[in-house]
């Protein structure tokens, strides 16, 4: 069995654990990247890697990111390249959620020492990258997904080839949209159920194996009826992602007003205590 020399970048809610299950694969070697010191210190407690500098002597065969959003994305991969840390082969596994125009952006700066890459974002929140059973949706050339795709299985259970390059980023716009639509019915529900005094744990026993049963509904109705909101990805993230999508939509004439108003709700959450907690917080958003 080959040993593989993988970088891992960006050690985020879901990136921490993502690599940390590469970390137990008996054929990689694996190096990390974080742009904050202290997330790698508190990852090399509970996993084993070698912290990446930019300047080590080595040539990776799949280097993965797994960054907050384009800045984060061109500021990596600008310095990246001007390393000798790569070779013909190299294939990059992008993870993040970026806009269309970051790919486009992405391609050309990787076009430079000829790297070939796919945009695979995952779905399946921190709970996911924990228990490695992510879902990754994927864009670009197959034959760099199929010599991927004995990495990503590490911490994924379902990987879908959406076709060109792009594609995997508009299956997760399409992801969030679903999402965040889910979400705010959700949040409706809670608040019309409160205000008619109904009981919460009868309600939520009542629809679970219902019509109208999903994984946010089950997952987040009793934790938002507990008040608690610390369960994984953000709604800053949700913001960003969402701004993404409505850019592309503006593009192609769409109006997606549901998108649109819910975007707006997470936007006032910016700048309060729920910035930086899980996309269930929007309910606040309804009743505070």
């Amino acid at each position: 069995m080959p040993t593989y020399r993988v970088l891992f970048v960006g050690l985020g809610k879901m990136g921490f654990h993502m690599a940390g299950y590469l970390s137990k694969q008996k054929n990689i070697n694996l190096y990390i990247y974080n742009r904050t010191n202290i997330i790698e210190t508190k990852w090399k407690k509970k996993f084993s890697g070698i912290q990446y500098n930019f300047t080590n002597n080595i040539k990776f065969d799949f280097v993965i990111s797994c960054l907050k959003d384009d800045n984060a994305v061109n500021s990596f991969y600008k310095k990246f390249i001007k390393t000798n840390n790569y070779k013909k082969n190299t294939a990059i596994i992008e993870h993040s959620t970026i806009s269309l125009n970051q790919i486009e952006l992405l391609t050309k700066l990787l076009s430079k020492p000829k790297l070939k890459f796919v945009d695979a974002p995952v779905t399946g929140g921190e709970e996911g990258a924990k228990k490695g059973s992510l879902s990754v949706m994927v864009g670009g050339d197959k034959l760099v997904l199929n010599k991927s795709k004995k990495i990503i299985s590490a911490y994924s259970n379902n990987c879908t080839y959406m076709g060109k390059l792009g594609s995997g980023q508009l299956a997760k716009f399409t992801n969030q949209i679903l999402i965040c639509g889910i979400l705010y019915s959700i949040s409706e529900a809670f608040q019309f159920s409160r205000k008619n005094k109904l009981d919460q744990n009868k309600i939520f026993n009542a629809l679970k194996n219902g019509a109208a049963s999903s994984w946010q509904f089950t997952n987040r109705y009793p934790s938002i009826v507990k008040n608690k909101f610390d369960f994984g990805f953000s709604t800053e993230l949700m913001t960003k992602d969402l701004k993404y999508v409505l850019q592309h939509a503006k593009k192609l004439e769409l109006n997606l007003k549901l998108t649109k108003s819910v975007y707006e709700k997470y936007k006032k959450l910016q700048s309060t205590v729920y910035k930086n907690y899980d996309t269930s917080s929007l309910v606040k958003s309804l009743i505070d």
